[in-house]
This record gives structure tokens, C-alpha cells and sequence, in this order.
């Protein structure tokens, strides 16, 4: 018996020392001069992580890269895992700017189930070619039909604002939690032509699916049991997420046929003339063109799109829409709540560009003239970037600036901590937007320093998008309330880092009805 069970355990050691020998002996002296805080045997860094917060988290790791990074490098093994986090502009143009590395970090699988192979976590051909016919999507004759959707949803905005503004107390309220329903109507409306009136019926089952995945991520993202698949899909969560994402999916499924219907029964190589539909009640369909409109009309290698990969690109614009835009929107309020002079300007710019009727509409040519406007939104990008961490996946072993990087390694880059850099921004923490005025800012800026939307082949699909979303609302909310911050205006609010970023506690406002 002893015998066997010697044999057994001397086996697992000769396996474990011949993996050791094959892989991570390499690994280790070839990364032995990056810098690195003190490991534990098997585990790495995971100890530094185990059982904290997620805002203590991102602390943790910003601990790391001030205080042990050599050449603004430094790993973090988590477990097998190898992470190496740079932040040397030099590096970040390297693997950013390059097609080399296109393949996204492991981090990124907690989407597949959603996602599933979209453009945001799609490889090779199938993305190259998937990018190629979505970005005619935001050519500017569509963005402009889609600014008409901004118009409409931020009035609805205003409605729950002005309900807000009656009954506020002197705690204030949490902004966010209406900025994401009405993220969530602009995005369903231009990704699938479709009104799922989340501003006005929160409880929806569509609604409460979004939130219930958006809670899975984070704790995916967090709770170290929940990264191993095998454990995680016994879980309570677990069987929550299935049930959100068949609510999901459904939902995307439906719609696409419908929508395949309308155009074969309008005998249309267009989406521009479309039949109403009888079973249009249910979803309150638009005669827009939407972005489902266009892939249904898109072909690779002469073939069109199946169901299957229509569903996975519109539920990737529907999260990468979503969250993001929602996180970018409420830090712009808060940062021109807590800079008055900043706010007064932009409203003034409102003004003078939309005239003193605050019920006259944005448009696509006059949110392009918010200049102003448009370097608040650039400078609350660098503090806050809605995506604070950038992951992608080496698939071969290679040398950056210098760096022998081995195969099957996370390159992590963080447009957060990169944001906060006195080297890179004078006064890092404070909220100058025309640091971001090319004809009078003295700061000469390098375009891999400052990265919200990414860079390089694989940047943000969607930017200008973004940006005419934001210009929208910030201009429908401040031609009429002025926005106040409630809380402590001297302490930054404490951040979480996880695939969007977010405040430990919610910001908290008060509006007051605006005199133009």
C-alpha cells in the first residue's frame, strides 16, 4: 500500500518537474530581469490579491508598477499565469500599433458566453474580415441618422431628470443609474432598430438580463473561485447567467429574423425601404437604418452573414455601447460639477451653437461644433477611461524594446495609470481640457500615452460614435440643469478596474433648473 502510494506521489512529482524543466524554468530566465514583487511558490502574486476588494485591487497593482517596474515593466504571475504589465509609451506603441499582436488577453473569455466570437474577441481572418464590413457602419451619413436617436432618448433622459430634480433629496441621487438606461435605449435602437423603452420600464426582462450579466462579469472578474470554469458552472451565478443570456440571445435572435423577413419581403438590396411589420408592437421597430440592417446586407467570400454571426456582432456593439459610454458620461458630469468655471464654458459654447431655445435639436453638424465640449470629454477620457485595462494575448515568443516576451503570456496596458503620469500630463490630477487644445496647449502629447479608444489596428471601432453620444446628452442636460456634485469634492472617488471602470460608491447629484 505504502509502495503505491509512494510510486503515485514520486509520478506527480516527476510530471511537476518535468513541466517545470519544459515550460516555466524558460519562462522564468528569460523574464528573470522584469521587475516583480515577492512571489509565493505556485501561487506568484495571487496572494497579494486573495480576499481584497476590488478597489484595493486596482491599489495593489498600482503599488506594483510604482514601486517594482524596471523600465516601466513589471510581471505579475498569477498562479501559472504569466502577466506582464507595461507602461513605457515606447512598449504600448510596440504592441498596440502592430498586427503581431491582435489577440486578446485570457481575461476576455468571461465575455464568450455573451459574445461569443464577435468583434471585440474575434482573431485573425474572421476578425480582419468581420472589421472590414462594420466599419462602413460609422460612416458619417449613419452617424448622423443615429443623432436624431440621441435627440429623442436624452429627452426621455430629461423627463426622469426633471421627476429627479422634484423629489431630490439633500443626499442628492446616483446620475449613473439613468445615464445607463438611457445608454441602453441609444445603443438597442441604433444596433437593432428597435425600442426597448428601458428609461421607462426598468423591470423589462431585457433590462433586468443586461443587469444581471453586467453583476456576473464583476464577480467573475473578482472572486478568484469563479475564474475556473469546472467550479463556476456549479454555481447559483452561474445558472443566473444562463438564464440572462437565453433572455439575450432570444431577444437578438428575434429581432434578426424578423428584420431578414422585412427586407426579403421588401425585394430590397437596401434597409432605407422597409414594410412595417405585424409584429412590430412588441419591439417597436424603427425605419432607420440600424447596424443590424447593414450586416443582413453584408457578405463574406460572396456568402452572407448566418444568424449566428449577425447575433454575435450586435451583441457586442450592444455591450461595447452600453457600460462604456455609460461610465464616460457620468464621469464628464462629475468632473464639470466639480469645475464650475469648466461647465460655465461649455454651456456657453451650448448656447452659443444651439441658440437659447432649449428645445431646438442637436444635430450631427452642430455637435461637431462643440469644440469646447469636446475637450472635456477628451480630458475626462485621461483620468477615467471607460476601459481602464487593455489585454492582449503573445502567441509566439518575441522581444519588445529589448524585452524577451514568451509565449502564452497577458501583456496588460493601462490607460489609467498611463492618464496619471506626471512625466506624460502636467498635473495629472487635475481637469485641464485645453491640455487637449492642439492650437493653444503648450503640451506636446504622445498619441500612446493617451490610448481611451485603444490605438493601432485593433482601436475602438466606435469612437466618433461615442463622442457625438456623449456631445448629445451633455448638451439636451445642460441647457437645462446645472449639476452639482454632493459628496467630497477634495477626495477622489475611489475607483474598481474591472473590463469597465467604475466607482466603489456611486456619485451622488443634485440638480438645479438652468436660466439661459
Amino acid at each position: 500500500m505504502f509502495l503505491v502510494l509512494g510510486l503515485i506521489l514520486a509520478s506527480v512529482l516527476f510530471v511537476g518537474l518535468l513541466i517545470y524543466q519544459l515550460k516555466f524554468k524558460h519562462v522564468m530566465e528569460v523574464t528573470r530581469d522584469l521587475g516583480s514583487a515577492p512571489t509565493w511558490p505556485v501561487a506568484g502574486h495571487a496572494f497579494h490579491f486573495i480576499g481584497r476588494p476590488p478597489h484595493e485591487m486596482l491599489l495593489k497593482l498600482r503599488h506594483f508598477v510604482d514601486t517594482y517596474a524596471k523600465k516601466q515593466t513589471v510581471k505579475v504571475w498569477l498562479g501559472p499565469e504569466l502577466n506582464i504589465v507595461m507602461s513605457n509609451p515606447k512598449d504600448v506603441e510596440a504592441v498596440l500599433g502592430t498586427h503581431r499582436f491582435i489577440d486578446k488577453a485570457s481575461e476576455y473569455k468571461v465575455l464568450e458566453p455573451w459574445l461569443k466570437q464577435g468583434l471585440l474577441i474575434s482573431r485573425g481572418r474572421k476578425w480582419q474580415n468581420r472589421r472590414k464590413i462594420i466599419t462602413p457602419t460609422f460612416h458619417f451619413k449613419i452617424l448622423e441618422q443615429f443623432v436624431d436617436i440621441f435627440e429623442r432618448e436624452s429627452r426621455k433622459l430629461l423627463q426622469n431628470l426633471d421627476r429627479e430634480c422634484q423629489q431630490q433629496a439633500q443626499a442628492g441621487f446616483d446620475l449613473s443609474d439613468w445615464i445607463s438606461l438611457l445608454t441602453m435605449d441609444i445603443i438597442c435602437e441604433t444596433a437593432m432598430g428597435v425600442s426597448i423603452n428601458a428609461q421607462t420600464n426598468v423591470d423589462s426582462d431585457y433590462v433586468c438580463a443586461v443587469k444581471t450579466i453586467s453583476m456576473v462579469l464583476h464577480k467573475r472578474m473578482f472572486n478568484i473561485f469563479y475564474r475556473f470554469d469546472l467550479v463556476y458552472m456549479l454555481t447559483p451565478l452561474a445558472r443566473a447567467e444562463r438564464q440572462a443570456l437565453k433572455v439575450l440571445h432570444n431577444f437578438t435572435e428575434k429581432i434578426i429574423v424578423q428584420r431578414r423577413e422585412e427586407l426579403l419581403c421588401a425585394n430590397s438590396s437596401t434597409a432605407e425601404v422597409v414594410t412595417q411589420s405585424t409584429d412590430d408592437t412588441d419591439v417597436g421597430a424603427k425605419r432607420k437604418m440600424a447596424f443590424l440592417d447593414i450586416l443582413l446586407q453584408s457578405k463574406i467570400d460572396d456568402k452572407p452573414l448566418t444568424n449566428m454571426d449577425i447575433r454575435e456582432e450586435v451583441d457586442t456593439f450592444m455591450y461595447e455601447g452600453h457600460d462604456t459610454l455609460a461610465s464616460a458620461i457620468t464621469f464628464f458630469f462629475y468632473n464639470i460639477a466639480l469645475y464650475p468655471e469648466c461647465q460655465r464654458k461649455c454651456v456657453e459654447e451650448i448656447v452659443s451653437v444651439l441658440g437659447n431655445d432649449r428645445e431646438t435639436p442637436v444635430t450631427y453638424d452642430l455637435l461637431n461644433k462643440l469644440h469646447y465640449v469636446d475637450l472635456c470629454i477628451k480630458e475626462t477620457l485621461r483620468m477615467y477611461p471607460s476601459v481602464p485595462l487593455l489585454g492582449r494575448k503573445v502567441l509566439q515568443e518575441c522581444e519588445i524594446n529589448g524585452k524577451i516576451i514568451p509565449a502564452g503570456t497577458n501583456i496588460g496596458i493601462c490607460p489609467l495609470f498611463l492618464g496619471r503620469r506626471e512625466d506624460l500630463f502636467s498635473e495629472p490630477n487635475t481637469f485641464k481640457p485645453e491640455r487637449f487644445d492642439v492650437v493653444t496647449s503648450a503640451e506636446k502629447l504622445n498619441p500612446y500615452a493617451y490610448i481611451p479608444f485603444s490605438a493601432g489596428p485593433r482601436n475602438c471601432i466606435g469612437q466618433k460614435f461615442a463622442i457625438l453620444e456623449i456631445k448629445a446628452i451633455a448638451a439636451n442636460v445642460l441647457r437645462h440643469y446645472e449639476i452639482e456634485f454632493v459628496g467630497n469634492a477634495e477626495e477622489p472617488p475611489v475607483l474598481i478596474a474591472e473590463l469597465i471602470l467604475r466607482t466603489k460608491d456611486p456619485l451622488m447629484f443634485k440638480l438645479k433648473e438652468r436660466v439661459i
